[in-house]
């Protein structure tokens, strides 16, 4: 019997330390100007640390609730804090090593203008993460790692990649944690997606910093992908030209976003002393270069028994009985025949409108079309232009159904093929005004072939040429699998036999 009071004395401690030492709630805003994150660590006193999404510091901080007005201390500011930066690089396209060549060279620019207060981190990634060299590597190791980097030409896990990144950086001690993403924002992740990244980040207090490097006019919609990562978690997207260069500006300072801000303490001794209800929500006011920035934080003040006690009730009031009614002739006035009119004409009106409305559905049904008319008028839109077949044993039709046809690995293309032999988007089919076909080279990897010949920039299709893309070849055609089936029958006498 006494281990277990002894046992039960041991847990009640226990469980009295931790809520203690826990926090009573932990609260995050993210909003287009303002990054705050606040935490209640007792009754009285409210943490919290701020970051201004655009430059320029607040000048000034203010915090209150109900019209009472409550002390604010700043505590620090970013400098004081140790900032964990890593820099993740795609490796996915074995075409584009010009672009990590490019990468490399921007990466070094970046270190040299990073400060003893951050600590450095360099990962590749394409169908795994690989840690190049972990945060806290000096400068001189990170480059020398950065010039071992090759494009490896494998599947594109970008979701997977930033999830296992978030994960390693938030084990790192410091006080801010970015992810600069160098990124063509292609995504072949089946299993992950956008809204786990941005989850895991804002639970993290991870900063996603994304430059965009566009494979082509074409494909440059995937940079929205690196927008809404940058965008999601409070940090800035950056797009390199055609030629893959940044702007100098980018240079002077790219840690602005991360290494702006401070932190400070709200004091709410007057609040918990005033107030008698719980919670409550004190607004925070930053005075900036653009205006005034306010949000509401929701608090919890725990009210003692004594204030949780009702208010002895008065005395019972004496109330007047009504004066009595005075029945008197009243005329009928403007506002009661407004009435009449809204019970008994409005009605009637409806009526009208339903039948008229009615009557028009009725014509406009009878001069529609017939249902085969449609169909067909249907079939003829999306007819394809013409077609391109696989040569294997089980061979596959694929129809050309767009002006402008994509072909290569990746699921962006309306011709996706399977094949560790095609690039990303290998060649493309182009229909002129004409009708004729035109095949494009988009500068693959193992190159585009027309009845064996290399294509050297374009070449115009005729029917039943064989391309070869990879290993993969297929036949043009312009006509449909039952073509020959829809010819005319040729009709010829024919001779009676002899008896």
């Amino acid at each position: 019997m006494r281990l277990q009071q002894l046992s039960c004395q041991v847990l009640l401690i226990i469980a009295v330390s931790c809520a203690i030492s826990t926090p009573l709630f932990a609260w995050q805003h993210l909003s287009n100007d303002i990054d705050i994150r606040c935490s209640q660590e007792n009754k009285t006193s409210l943490r919290c640390y701020y970051r201004l999404l655009f430059p320029g510091p607040a000048s000034n901080i203010r915090a209150y609730s109900d019209g009472l007005e409550l002390p604010v201390e700043k505590t620090h500011k970013v400098g004081d804090d140790v900032t964990a930066i890593i820099f993740l690089i795609d490796t996915s396209d074995p075409g584009r090593q010009n672009v990590i060549e490019k990468n490399i060279r921007q990466l070094e620019k970046m270190l040299d203008a990073s400060g003893p207060s951050q600590q450095l981190g360099l990962a590749s990634f394409d169908k795994k993460l690989r840690i190049l060299a972990p945060i806290g590597s000096s400068k001189k190791q990170i480059i020398a790692a950065a010039k071992n980097i090759k494009a490896k030409g494998r599947t594109t896990e970008l979701y997977r990649s930033l999830l296992l990144t978030i994960e390693k950086l938030s084990r790192v001690n410091a006080g801010r944690k970015a992810i600069y993403l160098f990124s063509d924002g292609q995504a072949e992740d089946k299993a992950y997606f956008h809204s786990d990244v941005i989850k895991a980040a804002r639970k993290k207090g991870i900063v996603i910093n994304s430059i965009g490097f566009p494979r082509s006019v074409t494909l440059s919609v995937a940079l929205q992908t690196l927008r809404r990562l940058s965008e999601e978690t409070g940090g800035t997207f950056t797009e390199a030209d055609s030629h893959y260069d940044l702007e100098e500006k980018f240079y002077r300072d790219p840690y602005s976003n991360v290494d702006r801000g401070e932190g400070f303490t709200v004091d709410m001794s007057a609040l918990a002393t005033n107030t008698m209800l719980s919670p409550v929500e004190v607004t925070l006011e930053f005075t900036t270069d653009i205006g005034s920035i306010k949000t509401r934080v929701p608090v919890s003040l725990p009210v003692s028994p004594a204030e949780k006690a009702p208010a002895p009730l008065a005395a019972p009031i004496q109330v007047a009985p009504p004066p009595a009614v005075v029945k008197m002739a009243v005329p009928v006035s403007e506002s009661e025949k407004i009435d009449f009119w809204l019970w008994y004409g409005l009605p009637v009106a409806l009526v009208i409108l339903f039948l008229i409305a009615l009557v028009t559905l009725i014509l406009i049904y009878r001069k529609q079309p017939d249902k085969t008319t449609i169909a067909n008028s249907f079939q003829q839109q999306n007819k394809p232009f013409a077609y391109l077949v696989s040569q294997e044993e089980h061979s596959r039709r694929y129809p050309i159904l767009s002006t402008t046809w994509r072909i290569g690995r990746s699921r962006d293309n309306e011709l996706s093929l399977d094949d560790t032999s095609i690039s990303r988007l290998h060649a493309e089919i182009h229909r002129d005004n004409d009708g004729s076909f035109f095949i494009t080279d988009m500068s693959s990897l193992n190159g585009v072939y027309v009845n064996e010949e290399q294509v050297v920039s374009k070449q115009k299709l005729q029917e039943g040429d064989i391309i070869e893309i990879g290993d993969i070849y297929l036949r043009f055609t312009l006509y449909s699998e039952d073509y020959q089936l829809s010819d005319d029958t040729a009709i010829q006498k024919t001779r009676v036999p002899a008896d």
